[in-house]
């Protein structure tokens, strides 16, 4: 046998040894994909609708866990709870904190606000002024979340489950948004 045919035989061998290699490689990663994976194809621990949540806005009809920090925002007391995401010193937050204290609702109690701060919670309990409560340093609350900015709204229902989300703009109403919020309804996303 030449060199030449002995070269070309060994490259094909060698060939034919990477596909094996990488296909017993694919089906490892595959494996370990669906492990991950429960046996619907979800992520274990996702949120319904399929994926893992890039967004609060994906998470609507997600249910809050019993258990841990999330566990304490919805107020058992109250149809339906809404927490505002702040940041200290945001005159925006700010405004959206006076807009939900001023709301009917909130006033009538048939709505509870919850404010998670990322700082301090006395820009928030001032602009509250006595309609809420606030959590201080909740800065792993909105990473959990994935709440993208401040301020930024969430609906809760009595059970935790999250109803409505909303990233308030300067003149959104928030009554009107409260109002939407209420009663037996079904899922929605809210736009600005």
């Amino acid at each position: 046998m030449s060199f030449l045919t002995s070269a070309v035989i060994l490259a094909w061998v060698a060939i034919v040894l990477l596909a094996l290699g990488f296909a017993g490689m694919l089906r490892q990663v595959m494996l370990l994909s669906n492990r991950r994976l429960g046996g619907d194809g979800q992520p274990t621990g996702a949120p319904p609708g399929g994926g893992t949540a890039r967004s609060t806005r994906d998470l609507v009809g997600f249910r809050l866990p019993p258990h841990g920090e999330l566990a304490a925002l919805p107020d058992p007391q109250a149809h339906r709870t809404v927490v505002a995401f702040v940041s200290p010193g945001c005159p925006s937050c700010t405004q959206t904190l006076q807009g939900l204290a001023a709301a009917p609702d909130v006033a009538a109690g048939s709505v509870a606000v919850v404010a998670v701060s990322t700082g301090s919670c006395e820009p928030a309990e001032a602009a509250l002024a006595g309609t809420g409560r606030c959590i201080p340093q909740g800065r792993p609350l909105l990473d959990q979340l994935h709440v993208p900015v401040t301020p930024y709204l969430v609906a809760l229902d009595a059970s935790g489950t999250i109803v409505a989300a909303l990233l308030p703009q300067e003149d959104t109403d928030l009554a009107g948004w409260l109002r939407h919020t209420r009663g037996s309804m079904t899922l929605t996303e809210e736009s600005p």
